[in-house]
């Protein structure tokens, strides 16, 4: 009984990963041979590559579910699995030139005559590396964990945590819009200006500037605005911080040490990671992808390192039996991403709401110092991941130089 109770957790890790690569190849495949052949034939190179850009990330996605696919059926075995490398921080900086290569590639496709949709594999290339990048940095001189947890957990990250993330903020989105919209029925004239709000969004093609410009409208009713900054500021983040780690959860009673803990947590948030900034890149046009792709990297540090703090913080609470302790790991993560993302959209208000001229020309003081406050959030990210890092590798140090007890007898 105790044996197939520890062997579930890997019948359902095969699970899975099998449905992450079944469904994210097909996908893929429906994706790459339709856009070129089939319904692409009938699309221009910029609305096409949105299209394309998912399918290559699909195809990603299918792929790195197959170590955790074929590790689990091992494990199922019986078979002994081990990491096979101890340090992959410099291979990861290795990458960097791949990654700076790929940057110079774009460059060329977007300044000459040759088709945008050269850009869907670049755009894939140039997230991951960064995303890999950015969690062997955090993670850099610490133990690495079994290779089943860690290929696991990023199976997990890149399937049911987003699967699970997307419908509960879907649903609390639509409960909160339910409440507004039924108080905003009150209010003499409003229902009017709506209307044109909603013809502009059934005209919505995916542009960056479109959402930006039907926010904008949106906010100028108070009651709105304080709905939408309470999804993005508060119930967003906090869902996400939430079940970003969801693969922690199952594996607090093994149990983990806190380095596994804080290295898992990197994985899990880097899988988010790679599925957001990617997808937000692969809509934007053209002639922003350059400048996209290099604020991705950067702004990819939130999702990892604010993942593992929390999941740091709910091995340590765990292991110390304090439980409430994990709560607190949670809103100060909750509260660092909320605060980014109310200052993100703070910002995308001050420049949609002045002309083009003056906000291209003159950075209002509101928009400096929402843009002050972004770095002041990444800078306590960093801050935490590197104190963090700095701690676990202190413990290790000293784990490793306590005297061997004698053998008794």
């Amino acid at each position: 009984m105790e044996s197939e109770r520890k062997k579930l957790p890997g019948a359902l890790l095969l699970l899975l990963s099998a449905l992450g690569f079944f469904f994210g190849t097909l996908a893929a495949i429906a994706v790459i041979i339709g856009v070129p052949f089939g319904l692409g034939s009938a699309l221009s190179d910029a609305e096409a590559l949105p299209l394309l850009s998912s399918g290559m990330l699909a195809l990603v996605v299918a792929a790195l579910n197959l170590p955790a696919f074929f590790l689990s059926i091992r494990y199922l075995r019986g078979k002994t699995i081990d990491t096979r490398y101890s340090k992959l921080f410099i291979p990861a900086t290795l990458f960097l030139f791949l990654w700076a290569a790929a940057l110079g590639a774009g460059y060329l496709i977007i300044r000459s005559t040759i088709s945008f949709l050269a850009l869907a594999p670049l755009t894939v290339i140039a997230v991951a590396i960064p995303v890999w990048w950015l969690v062997e940095f955090s993670r850099r001189g610490l133990p690495r964990s079994k290779a089943l947890r860690e290929w696991g957990t990023l199976a997990v990250g890149l399937s049911a945590a987003p699967l699970i993330i997307m419908v509960v903020e879907i649903l609390l989105v639509v409960l909160i819009a339910v409440v507004v919209l039924i108080a905003l029925s009150a209010q003499p004239g409003v229902m009017s200006q709506l209307s044109g709000i909603f013809e502009n969004i059934e005209l919505y093609q995916g542009s960056l500037e479109q959402l930006e410009e039907i926010l904008y409208d949106l906010a100028q009713n108070p009651l709105i605005a304080g709905a939408l900054f309470l999804v993005v500021g508060l119930v967003a983040p906090f869902i996400e911080e939430l079940f970003k780690p969801m693969a922690i959860w199952f594996l607090l009673n093994r149990p983990l040490k806190e380095h596994e803990g804080f290295s898992l947590g990197l994985i899990s948030g880097g899988a988010f990671a790679l599925l957001e900034s990617a997808g937000l890149v692969g809509q934007i046009g053209a002639d922003t992808w350059l400048a996209a792709v290099t604020l991705r990297a950067a702004t990819g540090l939130l999702h990892i390192g604010l993942s593992g703090l929390v999941s740091y913080g709910l091995v340590r609470s765990f292991n110390s039996k304090k439980f409430g302790r994990a709560f607190l790991y949670l809103l100060a993560a909750g509260g660092l991403h909320g605060a980014w993302n109310t200052l993100a959209l703070l910002s995308g208000f001050t420049t949609t709401a002045l002309p083009a001229s003056a906000a291209e020309f003159q950075p209002s003081l509101g928009g400096t110092l929402t843009i002050a406050g972004m770095f002041a959030v990444f800078g306590a990210v960093l801050f935490i991941v590197l104190r963090i890092n700095r701690k676990l590798r202190m413990a290790a140090a000293e784990v490793a130089h306590e005297p061997e007890l004698p053998a008794a007898g």
